[in-house]
């Protein structure tokens, strides 16, 4: 059984976004991994391709963006290989699940995409070893950024290069209202802006 997806305008645009390096920056619970998650999914089904997927340490990968990919893929999932993080989908797509606690020990492969979710919290070499890995079969692959904001730091020293979509919590029409005015209510100043 294929789950259904939906997107939300912000969220659809990001994801069919034609440009080669995008990032949804939005706050939490505005479906900015959800929205990655998908782009990732889309850009696996349309041919048999290497993607990767990036998170600040293990620990975040695995509860938050792997859980996401999973629950999105559901029977789409052939395989899953926990020891090696890799998912295969019934194209022979296969992607890679990876920390970027270590960012050298990202070069080598060749892939088509690249999903680094919370990416405001990488090391700022992380986004040129990635993009350096978008080479496979020769084609010039896209790379995205998913992430809460935090600042300036390295993505918005490299906001010329990127097109960057933003969102709010309250921009997420899936979420429980009440959630969204405990959200509200909970914080102020920099920090709810």
């Amino acid at each position: 059984m294929r789950k259904r997806i939906e997107l939300y305008p912000r969220q659809h645009e990001f994801v069919f976004a034609p440009e080669r390096f995008t990032s949804f920056i939005g706050g939490i619970g505005s479906g900015k991994s959800y929205a990655g998650a998908v782009k990732g999914i889309v850009k696996a089904g349309q041919r048999k391709c290497l993607g990767v997927v990036t998170a600040p340490t293990y620990t975040m990968l695995q509860d938050a963006t792997l859980r996401i990919y999973q629950d999105l893929l559901g029977d789409a999932l052939v395989k899953f290989n926990k020891n090696e993080m890799l998912a295969t989908l019934p194209n022979r797509s296969e992607i890679l699940f990876r920390s970027t606690e270590h960012p050298d020990r990202l070069r080598g492969p060749s892939i088509s995409w690249w999903h680094g979710d919370e990416g405001a919290l990488y090391d700022a070499k992380v986004w040129p070893i990635m993009i350096g890995r978008l080479r496979e079969a020769s084609r010039a692959g896209e790379a995205w950024i998913t992430t809460t904001p935090r600042g300036r730091n390295w993505l918005y020293e490299r906001q010329n290069e990127i097109r960057i979509f933003r969102a709010a919590t309250r921009d997420n029409p899936y979420l429980d209202r009440e959630f969204v005015q405990s959200l509200e209510a909970s914080y102020t100043g920099l920090f709810a802006r």
